[in-house]
């Protein structure tokens, strides 16, 4: 991350801007009833997200007409949804997800220390939060919305993507579709993915650092979005088998290019086109991945992985500790995602060590 041009005060924590977006009719096209051309818009800490959007790199012009599209906006501001709806932006560069005012006054509330955090750790893999908005047509409600990084953004086709917790009570597809692809949850991942030795511990290091401050900061309930690239699928279609006792690679990824510094040059990020080994393993039937070890012939592929720690608005209110206490009664209360912040970021770090081993040395 570049350095921004100029440091925040605790006042640009507390600024409010107000705008107005007007989109011209197209053409002279009538556009039928309900369909607002007129937006009321309003910016939290405008100057704090524009620093945060230099730290990256992107232009705040780019970023504007990204998600202040007119269908963009007709979209977010659409009446009858109900909870959080997620959208892409048209270059598929930026998340725009829809928030509860509570929400709202969660990330509020985190946002200096997040930028501090962001500033003090540039391979941070919480995902990066360009601008907090409010948005009313004209004649419509007030829409909460903010504007993230997406995490899976990829040139690649991405042929699996798992939404990650660490926990299995109601972890598993139950036909989930974000964008018409399936998402699937803790319970379906039947991967072990083999990493450079360094690679994986600044992988763990740096989500040791980004779920001490989420749970300093009273945040549970996050996940780790993950996407995963197949280097070499078959002439069928399918997905090219390889022994992994045999040793047969795909691939040979240049020595360099898996240093951290390598991948932050190269990549702009540490969760992204991340070469790995990907090792399939069955699961029983209580959902539990077999060692690979205890598997005879498993299953191989050289991957490419994309990753990052979304949903990180969620604090451990009245509601989730009435879950918790709910749950627990019925099932076992470490299978559960509603659980304290300090024991969720010890599972769910716990969980990735599992998930994220190192490769032996050849």
């Amino acid at each position: 991350m570049a350095m921004g041009r100029e440091e925040v005060s605790p006042q640009d924590f507390k600024t409010t801007k107000n705008d107005w977006i007007q989109h011209a009719k197209k053409n002279n096209i009538r556009l039928p009833q309900g369909a607002f051309t007129d937006f009321e818009w309003k910016d939290y800490c405008p100057a704090v997200f524009r620093n945060i959007l230099e730290l990256e790199k992107i232009e705040y012009a780019d970023y504007m007409l990204s998600i202040c599209g007119d269908e963009t906006l007709r979209e977010v501001s659409s009446p009858g949804r109900i909870g959080n709806v997620i959208f892409l932006s048209n270059d598929n560069r930026f998340v725009i997800k829809t928030l509860r005012k509570s929400q709202v006054k969660v990330l509020r509330d985190m946002l200096p220390k997040y930028y501090r955090h962001l500033k003090k750790h540039g391979s941070s893999l919480l995902t990066t939060l360009y601008g907090l908005h409010v948005v009313r047509p004209v004649g419509g409600i007030k829409v909460y919305f903010v504007g993230m990084s997406n995490v899976l953004q990829s040139d690649l086709h991405l042929h699996r993507r798992y939404d990650l917790k660490g926990s299995s009570r109601g972890r598993n597809f139950n036909k989930v579709i974000v964008h018409e692809e399936i998402i699937y949850k803790d319970i379906d991942l039947d991967f072990y993915f083999y990493l450079e030795p360094s690679l994986r511990n600044k992988i763990l290091s740096q989500l040791k650092y980004d779920c001490e401050f989420l749970e300093a900061e009273g945040i549970m309930d996050y996940s780790l979005f993950l996407g995963v690239h197949i280097d070499a699928p078959s002439r069928q279609g399918s997905l090219d088998r390889r022994n992994s006792v045999s040793g047969t690679r795909t691939t040979r990824h240049d020595d360099a290019e898996l240093t951290v510094a390598g991948i932050l040059k190269h990549n702009g990020r540490l969760g992204a086109k991340l070469p790995a080994n990907a090792v399939r393993t069955p699961r029983n039937e209580m959902g539990i991945v077999s060692s690979p070890s205890r598997v005879r012939v498993p299953e191989c592929y050289n991957v490419l992985l994309y990753f990052g720690v979304i949903d990180i608005f969620q604090n451990y209110n009245v509601i989730k500790r009435l879950e918790h206490a709910y749950k627990s009664i019925q099932y076992d209360s470490k299978t559960i995602s509603a659980v304290n912040p300090k024991v969720y970021s010890s599972r769910f770090q716990d969980f990735l060590s599992k998930v994220f081993l190192a490769r032996e040395s050849t």
